[in-house]
């Protein structure tokens, strides 16, 4: 049918209108997108075409390999693609191994013996191949080869509880990740001030999840929704905790460090946080047996027990300092288990005494008469979900700002004869960012008024930083980011022997790296940020305070400390899924083949990509860092060229410290 045939049903509303004319201003918008684009195909291609055309060209090169505990000398290998790489091996100690999956060999070497067997990774029945010199070509074959510029090789054979963690680095050049990588770097600044706006960014998008699965809705609304769901998960905590105290020694073949730090630790940096939010907080079995002993219940009908009264809280008289109401706790608690992280994670036992404290430390807190003090202000898992969940798209919010306005019982905050109050201690029509909401549902029960749903942020995400002690957290929590990957991705050996305090006792190293740690940490990273915020000031000839633009201007770490914790997950990850599987099958090293992967050989996926993708992390985590720093220092239309030159000297360090990161990933 034609559309002058068609009788609308009101035609007031029905009109159909000629096509309107470009507007100048859309052509214009299309123009610096297209500059913008042909800009960072220049900043990633030329590079890139530079590094080949000044390649080297191949040449034959005799490198000898000492291995040794936990290391290799040398570490980091640099050479020309086509290079002829005669490898010989000696030992500097035990037997040891050379584990090179990129290149499908594997060599053991044994002490004092200058012959040493060779073995294909794809071909582990082959017989193993006696000779005194490994010969290789540097780069990988095909296409794909060319784009291969870093690979890591290993030590397969167990040497002590920091087996794992060695490593070393051959580089191969043309290196088209890392210059590609760092001029993309550089032209993202660029492009990026052809399309910033003269204006604050737009308000989120967001979508109600209850209207679009209304059972999501009822599932939720039932009076043992999170019983439900933290119930299996104490289950499986505590065989965690069992696996740590019973199983193997070996940290590789124990469930407890596996699941806890590899596989949960990954999905909550990858997954959870960045796309869920606070959703591990709905789950997280920590504070159960606390809530227990606070509401004298979990999953039976408050209404029916308390004569549709509001619920009452068991506790002592005791209230929780104000001068620790905010995230220092949380923030130098995760800093503590940062500084130990590599012995804990080397210690199956350790693992399990760690999360048996956490469930004390809890149940403690429970006998506050406040509601979930652990979670807000003691739990050093809450340090990292309260600061990432801002970018979380999963969200607890009001469906009508007027219907909470209007609202004078707040039983989201006080509790009502549906469900206890908010345990975080927050009124929904004030809630406006992630960091605090626990997202356990109780306001979504107690509302009078059914005005309380879970929506989903298809774009935006909360760039508020409330107070000073979150800033540090942002800064904290990036300077951790940075560590772990120097010290658990790196090959420098020497680092992990600072830390090494389970069979080298090196107690004075340790405590000069735990005492740098903690001064960067809390002291010379802030100040360095605080005094390139006042030089933001002088340049832009700014009337703003230092120490507000300080606070407000962390909120460009979050981006590229997020980036850097994704880019050190996925190493994680795909390094050590095959002894994930491993575990899982023989949690206690019982000799169980649970699932069939118990004598499965360890594999590393993707090796070859790895790199490509913490590249790309520091890239999309740089551009959304400098694009925070633009906004924070806009003030209106008028003031973009003071935002720029605000934004300068901070936005130097941001680059700087994503330079780094590529340079680290990349080679």
């Amino acid at each position: 049918m034609s559309v002058e045939g068609r009788q609308p049903a009101n035609p007031a509303t029905f009109r159909i209108l000629p096509p309107s004319p470009r507007s100048p201003a859309t052509g214009n918008l299309n123009a610096r997108r297209l500059a913008a684009l042909l800009i960072l195909i220049a900043g990633a291609g030329l590079p890139a075409w530079y590094a080949a055309a000044t390649a080297p060209p191949p040449q034959t090169r005799d490198i000898h390999i000492e291995t040794y505990r936990y290391g290799f000398s040398p570490a980091r290998i640099h050479a020309n693609r086509g290079d002829r790489l005669r490898l010989t091996f000696s030992t500097r100690d035990t037997g040891q191994s050379f584990f090179f999956q990129d290149y499908d060999l594997h060599v053991s070497i044994d002490p004092g013996n200058n012959l040493v067997s060779v073995q294909s990774i794809s071909r582990p029945d082959d017989p193993a191949v006696e000779m005194k010199t490994v010969e290789l070509v540097a780069g990988l074959p095909g296409w794909q080869g060319w784009l291969t510029s870093k690979s890591q090789f290993r030590n397969h054979t167990y040497n002590g509880p920091l087996h794992g963690t060695e490593r070393g680095d051959l580089i191969v050049t043309p290196n088209f990740l890392l210059y590609g990588g760092l001029g993309l770097l550089f032209a993202i600044p660029l492009a990026g001030l052809l399309l910033a706006g003269r204006g604050a960014p737009g308000g989120e998008s967001r979508i109600n999840l209850f209207t679009l699965f209304p059972w999501l809705k009822r599932i939720i609304k039932l009076p043992t929704f999170q019983f439900n769901l933290m119930l299996p998960m104490l289950a499986a905590f505590w065989l965690i905790i069992l696996a740590g105290l019973l199983g193997g020694k070996v940290a590789g073949r124990n469930a407890a460090p596996m699941i806890i730090w590899v596989l949960w630790l990954s999905a909550l940096i990858i997954i959870l946080v960045p796309v869920f939010g606070r959703i591990w907080c709905t789950v997280c079995p920590l504070p159960m047996l606390g809530e227990l002993l606070q509401r004298r219940r979990l999953s039976k009908d408050p209404a029916a027990t308390e004569n549709k009264t509001p619920l009452r809280l068991f506790g002592i008289p005791l209230v929780w300092p104000a001068a620790l109401s905010n995230a220092w706790p949380r923030v130098l608690l995760f800093l503590l288990l940062g500084t130990f992280s590599t012995n804990i994670v080397a210690l199956p036992p350790a693992t399990s005494w760690m999360l048996i404290g956490l469930v004390v430390l809890a149940l403690l807190a429970s006998f506050l008469p406040e509601q979930r003090v652990f979670c807000r202000y003691l739990c050093p898992i809450n340090s990292y979900i309260s600061l990432y969940s801002t970018t979380g798209r999963v969200m607890v919010r009001s469906v009508s700002e007027q219907a909470c306005a209007d609202c004078d019982e707040h039983f989201c905050l006080t509790g009502s004869i549906k469900g206890w109050g908010c345990p975080y201690g927050l009124c929904v029509g004030e809630l406006d960012r992630n960091n605090d909401c626990g997202a356990c549902m109780e306001c979504v029960k107690t509302c009078a008024y059914d005005n309380v749903a879970v929506f989903w942020r298809s774009s935006g995400w909360d760039k508020q930083v409330a107070s000073y002690s979150e800033a540090w957290q942002a800064i904290v929590m990036f300077a951790l980011a940075c560590l772990y990957c120097f010290v658990n991705l790196g090959a420098w050996d020497s680092i992990r022997d600072w830390t090494d305090l389970l069979d080298k006792q090196n107690w004075g190293p340790f405590t000069l790296y735990a005492l740098a740690v903690w001064v960067v940490g809390l002291g010379i990273l802030p100040l360095l940020w605080y005094l390139l915020t006042r030089a933001g000031i002088a340049l832009s000839r700014s009337a703003r305070a230092a120490g507000t633009q300080f606070r407000v201007t962390s909120a460009a770490l979050i981006p590229l400390g997020l980036a850097c914790w994704i880019a050190f997950a996925l190493a994680t990850t795909l390094s050590m899924m095959t002894f994930v599987l491993q575990s899982l099958s023989d949690p206690f090293n019982w000799g169980w083949d649970l699932i069939g992967m118990a004598g499965s050989p360890w594999h590393i996926l993707w090796s070859a990509g790895i790199p490509w993708l913490q590249t790309a992390c520091i890239l999309i985590g740089a551009a959304y860092a400098m694009q925070t720093l633009y906004h924070s220092w806009l003030d209106g239309a008028s003031q973009r060229r003071r935002a720029i030159l605000g934004a300068i000297p901070l936005g130097s360090f941001v680059w700087t410290a994503a330079a780094s990161m590529i340079w680290f990933f990349a080679g």
